[in-house]
Order: structure tokens, then sequence, then C-alpha cells
């Protein structure tokens, strides 16, 4: 997966059409209560996978880690699980997978923070 940018982007707009898909759900049945699952889609979902594939872009050093491949499928993963919690208790029902996805979803944010730390050149 050497193309990290391009599938982080990829995610990034996929995550943008349902975020869109589902707002216009949203708004045409009147289910407002599902307004924060919406918000999240669209903010950590498209937002943050597009900023971190321009983040691999720019520095293309960042695909050489180990850490990078991992941590793709780890903050992807988290998303994935996070929405799915959120529409559920949004929903009104109890669940794990908001709880879950939430930690994921964080220890994805801070591995992209090591890996940048760690691999980005100093100087742009």
């Amino acid at each position: 997966m050497q193309r990290l940018d391009r599938n982080y982007i990829l995610l990034g707009l996929v995550w943008v059409i349902a975020g869109m898909v589902f707002g216009t759900w949203l708004g045409a049945t009147n289910h407002m209560n599902y307004g924060n699952s919406h918000a999240h889609m669209n903010l950590l979902g498209f937002v943050a996978s597009v900023l971190f594939g321009l983040l691999h872009h720019v520095y293309p050093t960042l695909r050489n880690s180990r850490l990078a491949v991992a941590q793709f499928f780890v903050y992807e993963g988290g998303i994935l699980l996070l929405i799915i919690g959120k529409i559920l208790v949004d929903g009104g029902q109890e669940t794990l997978f908001l709880q879950i996805g939430s930690l994921v979803t964080i220890l994805g944010a801070l591995m992209m923070l090591i890996l940048f730390a760690k691999d980005a050149p100093k100087t742009a």
C-alpha cells in the first residue's frame, strides 16, 4: 500500500458522499437526532482522512515507515466503528462500538502524530 495519500483521499471522498447521503436523509425525514453522527462522519471521516492523505502527499517519506500502513488501517477502522456506534447511540441504543471506535480513532491519530514527528523532514 505505497499510495497511502491516494487511498486516504479516496476514502475521505467516500466518507463525504456517505455523509451527504446521510445528511439528505436526515433532512428529508426530520431525524435530526442523528446530527452528531452526520458531523462525525464528515469531520473525522472526510476532513481528517483527506488531511492525512495530503500529509502523505506533501511528505512522501511518511509512506516509507512500517507504521504508516498500520496507522491507516487503525484510523479508518476506528472511524468506521465510531460512526456505527454513534448512529446506534443517536438512535437510542446502547453499544460499545462508540467507546471502542473512539479509542481506536484516537490511537490512529496518535500514530499519525508519531509518524509525522518521526519521519517528516525537518525542512520542507
